[in-house]
């Protein structure tokens, strides 16, 4: 026998142990505070904390084909952690600068929501419901040591003199400047197909040790750029999410940004995404399937882009209303122009996004330009057989009426808006800003 609690908690009991199907050295024990690990056989253990409360793990099973752990707590239920075989042969690894473990293959398709939204939906806190991992690439990796701007170390060496007793300078006017320019550290997973072509970028704060992230095997959105999210959750509004990728090898690379530079860390990881063979009618050329998706999602963020640009004039519109009356200058013809070019965005209006009005007296009108594309590009995202013949008709709409529209608010900004601008600042009216809300 050989003793191996190490550094293992002193106080407390070790209720249950477990060994690796494929690494003998990686252990795992159970404790009255916690889940540790050991990668050299009970030389030295490290605590799994993440996510998991000081609670005794009185069970632990180990899933040979998935690399899951179980743990069975007292009086809290149970927890898993999906794939730990990054914990594989960690202990040779750990003096690198950084690296990305190997990525288990995931599973592709489009996750079911059988209460109807996401979640818990509306059946109230009191409902149980388990999370499941969900269709997702998982990207564990590892820093030895994370970044730290300017300011942070300036206020770490303040916090250490302080201890010691010592007495901190204040900072000057180029150390304070330099902090403020300093443009902040980060990582870039960048994820490509076997053909080199970049499918989604992900940006992650630099964190020190073991961490993991992941990627939801999506394109990225095309919608409009949104500071502050939506107030509340549009299950027909496209959910700011591209399309599904095609089954097949892919590769992720992670990258430092760090004083204005991008550069890589740790070597490309390949990795596999499967898809998973339970769809009722799936589609024959998945590529095909991608390709359509792909033209919905361009086609919808141009009409996106377009509702955006006739957000702001409109908005616009309401400052140089107010620009004109304050105006020392004849307002006729500045009020003729602003009439004229309120109009053809009313109509426009009209035409991309539907009669308001004949919505509200329930008249019957065809759907909107807008209506479609939100509508199809939900119904595209959450897919996995071919487009229907409904689908490309509906598209073919779309791209006939939409491109007149487009046009249409070109020339009214190119033409009427820009010599109305030119008009008001020739007669020294007010700036009339953008006011658009996000």
């Amino acid at each position: 026998w050989t003793n191996v609690t190490a550094n293992l908690p002193v106080r407390g009991s070790s209720y249950s142990i477990a060994e690796d199907h494929l690494d003998a050295n990686l252990l795992f024990v159970g404790t009255e505070f916690g889940v540790f690990f050991s990668p050299n056989g009970g030389n030295e253990w490290k605590q799994l904390k993440s996510g998991l409360p000081t609670i005794a793990v009185r069970d632990i099973a180990l899933h040979p084909r998935e690399n899951d752990i179980i743990l069975g707590t007292f009086g809290r239920g149970f927890y898993v952690l999906d794939d730990y075989s990054s914990l594989r042969g960690i202990s040779n690894r750990i003096g690198n600068e950084a690296f990305v473990s190997s990525v288990r293959d995931p599973w592709l398709y489009v996750q079911s929501y059988p209460l109807g939204l996401p979640g818990q939906s509306f059946q109230g806190d009191s409902y149980y419901r388990g999370e499941n991992l969900g269709p997702v690439a998982m990207f564990t990796y590892y820093l030895k040591e994370a970044p730290e701007g300017a300011k942070d170390t300036r206020q770490k060496k303040e916090a250490d003199n302080k201890k010691d007793g010592k007495d901190n300078a204040y900072p000057s006017y180029e150390d304070l400047k330099a902090e403020r320019e300093e443009e902040a550290a980060h990582l870039l997973f960048t994820v490509t197909d076997a053909s080199g072509n970049i499918v989604r970028k992900i940006t992650q704060k630099p964190g020190k040790g073991l961490n993991r992230i992941q990627w939801d095997l999506r394109y990225g959105h095309d919608d409009p750029i949104r500071l502050t999210p939506p107030a509340f959750y549009n299950p027909f509004a496209g959910n700011s999410q591209g399309p599904l990728v095609a089954p097949g090898n892919y590769t992720v690379t992670m990258s430092l940004f760090e004083d204005g530079a991008f550069r890589k860390l740790g070597e490309p990881v390949t990795f596999n995404v499967k898809a998973l063979n339970n769809s009722v009618l799936p589609a024959a050329d998945r590529d095909e399937k991608v390709a359509f998706q792909q033209k919905v999602s361009e086609l919808r963020r141009q009409i996106s882009t377009v509702q955006r640009r006739m957000s702001e004039l409109n908005n616009q519109m309401k400052h140089i209303e107010k620009a004109i009356l304050l105006t020392e200058t004849d307002q006729a013809s500045l009020y003729d122009d602003y009439l004229t070019i309120k109009k053809g965005l009313n109509d426009l209006q009209i035409q991309l996004n539907g009669d308001g009005v004949a919505g509200t007296l329930d008249l019957g009108r065809p759907p909107s330009i807008s209506a479609r594309s939100g509508i199809m590009a939900w119904e595209e995202s959450n897919t996995t057989s071919a487009p229907t013949g409904t689908h490309r008709k509906v598209y073919q709409i779309m791209l006939e009426e939409f491109g007149p529209i487009k046009s249409s608010l070109e020339g009214i900004v190119d033409g009427p808006f820009k010599s109305l601008q030119d008009k008001l600042e020739a007669a020294g009216a007010p700036y009339t800003p953008y006011r658009l809300k996000d």
